[in-house]
């Protein structure tokens, strides 16, 4: 994967987006599944080979999954959340 520039900015932006286009996208569970939607629809529309899509799939899966527990850190749910930060993900590099 390349890399990329995630801010809370962006992600605040892209639900933005989605609430405009549904109101029930304000709910954590609709709104990750517009998300999940959207990759499907933009790799369904694609002139590839389908095992093509399909591998492409399983990475970003990963790649999503990655993204996930970087930013989670693992922590407790009973911690305070970190305060606001900026920066640069990296995926890291296989």
């Amino acid at each position: 994967m390349s890399e990329m520039q995630l801010t809370d900015e962006l992600v605040q932006s892209l639900q933005a987006v989605l609430e405009q286009q549904d109101e029930r996208a304000r709910e954590l569970g609709i709104t990750v599944q517009y998300l999940a939607a959207t990759i499907g629809y933009v790799l369904g529309r694609q002139n590839i080979d389908n095992s093509a899509k399909h591998d492409l799939l399983e990475k970003l899966t990963a790649f999503a999954r990655e993204v996930m527990e970087d930013v989670d850190g693992g922590q407790p749910e009973e911690q305070a959340p970190a305060p606001e930060a900026f920066g640069i993900w990296r995926a890291p590099r296989q």
